[in-house]
Formats: C-alpha cells, structure tokens, sequence
C-alpha cells in the first residue's frame, strides 16, 4: 500500500544499537578525556592511590569513580592509580598499614593473644581495624603524593620531549 512503511527488523534493530553503542563511545571518550592537563592528571593518579590505599576494600572503585567526578578529574586515571592496591601487592601494604598504625596507637605491634570466637573479633576491630585506618591514611597519603609527583614529572618530561 503506498503511504504504508515496511518494518524490517534486519535494517532497524542494527541501527538502533549502533546508535546506543555511539553513545556509549562518546561517553567512555568524554570520560576518559576529561582533563588531560599533566596536574589534573596527576592529581586524579594520586586520588586513586590514596583510595587504592584505604581499607574500603569492595567500595574503592566506586569511591574513587565518585571522588573523580566530584573533583572534575579524569576518572580513567583515577582508576589505574586505584589499582596500586592488586592482590600480589596488597598483602604487603596492608601489613605495612596495619603495623604502622600498631606503632603509632601504641609505639610497639600487639600481635592478639592466643584468642578464639568473640575476642578475636573483638581484637580485630580493636587493635587492626583502627591501626589499618591510622596506618593507610599516612602510608595512603605518602604513596599518593610519590604517585602523583612521579605521574606529573613525567607527562611534563615527555610532553617537553614531544615539543622538541
């Protein structure tokens, strides 16, 4: 019948998820575009680090995503700076953060006691937990502003470099 369209699923459906997937390009692009400045990009490094650092271990990529789109930073480079806390690493760093802070509250490591059931919990949220917090926010802190200081010093090396 003329005046009448066809509906072909063949042609509709592919441009109507090439459409959805355009989309989505241009929105990873603006996001991992977000500011490429050697500063902000060091800035969001050393925010990831400091998260990848803290003890919200299951919440550190959701903070971290958060916190960089708060701050306007680029959220792609937080996140690779967050990954400074990856299973071969983290147990060192957690241990440091753990003992640091053990010597901090209490000027030795108290290890617990031969403990079972509640006082070992007890002891965990305690002595650890606490010391953990304590510990993470120092060496959290130390690690970013190494991180970040390193990540600047060398986009303005190479971006230098690049000019030349």
């Amino acid at each position: 019948m003329p005046g009448r369209e066809c509906y072909n699923s063949a042609v509709a459906e592919p441009l109507q998820s090439e459409a959805k997937s355009s989309r989505g390009r241009a929105l990873l692009r603006k996001l991992l575009v977000a500011d490429n400045r050697p500063a902000a990009l060091a800035a969001a490094v050393a925010l990831g680090i400091f998260l990848g650092c803290s003890p919200f271990y299951g919440f550190q990529t959701l903070l971290v995503l958060a916190l960089a789109a708060a701050f306007r930073l680029n959220p792609g480079a937080a996140f690779l700076g967050s990954q400074v806390s990856f299973p071969p690493i983290n147990f060192a760093l957690v241990g440091a953060e753990v003992a640091l802070g053990e010597w901090l509250r209490y000027g030795r490591w108290s290890a617990p006691k031969a403990a079972v059931g509640t006082q070992w919990v007890g002891w965990l949220w305690h002595h650890a937990l606490v010391s953990w917090a304590l510990g993470a926010v120092l060496i959290g802190g130390a690690l970013a502003a190494l991180g970040g200081l390193l990540v600047w010093a060398l986009l303005v090396f190479f971006k230098a470099w690049r000019a030349a």
